[in-house]
């Protein structure tokens, strides 16, 4: 099943990026609570592994909250994971603001991998330079932690595959 934004639907963008590692990988920084903590913030705030609670699998949640960085506050958010096929395509669903996030990994000739990020806001973000450059940061973000080793394969996404599994973990 293929997930698509309500019709009428705008504020979208794509990115593309070619990232030097697997698709496995890159799909395990999207389902893996200590890969999501290392880039699924905001300036400013963190996203603690331990207040994440995943449920990797369609139609599973995603439940965590960002805490603020100078003073504590937290914000809580969360998405479902309306499709998941390890390890070339992750699609979430957020749900305030509506968003619609769809992620294609595709293995590249030369062992390396494509990401293509295809955003969609209905009835369009607020600010779309700034949701762009909020996506720019985060893929940076995964880079970075794919270069340095700090994002790791896991269990979790090797179990998105088994139908008779939920997929669930809480750090």
């Amino acid at each position: 099943m293929s997930e698509t934004p309500p019709e009428g639907s705008s504020g979208g963008f794509t990115v593309h990026r070619r990232l030097h590692t697997s698709a496995k990988l890159v799909y395990a920084a999207f389902v893996e609570p200590r890969n999501l903590e290392q880039w699924f913030v905001v300036p400013g705030y963190h996203t603690p592994a331990d207040r994440m609670r995943v449920d990797a699998r369609p139609g599973g949640r995603l439940d965590a909250v960002m805490i603020s960085d100078t003073d504590g506050t937290e914000i809580p958010f969360g998405f479902t994971y309306a499709e998941l096929d390890p390890p070339h395509r992750v699609v979430l669903r957020f749900d305030e603001p509506r968003e619609l996030v769809t992620v294609t990994l595709a293995d590249a000739p030369d062992g390396d991998v494509d990401l293509t990020y295809e955003f969609v806001s209905w009835p369009g973000p607020a600010d779309p330079d700034a949701s762009r450059r909020g996506v720019d940061d985060m893929l940076d973000l995964i880079e970075a932690g794919i270069e340095r080793g700090t994002i790791h394969g896991s269990s979790v996404a090797e179990r998105t595959t088994a139908s008779t599994s939920t997929g669930e973990t809480q750090v």
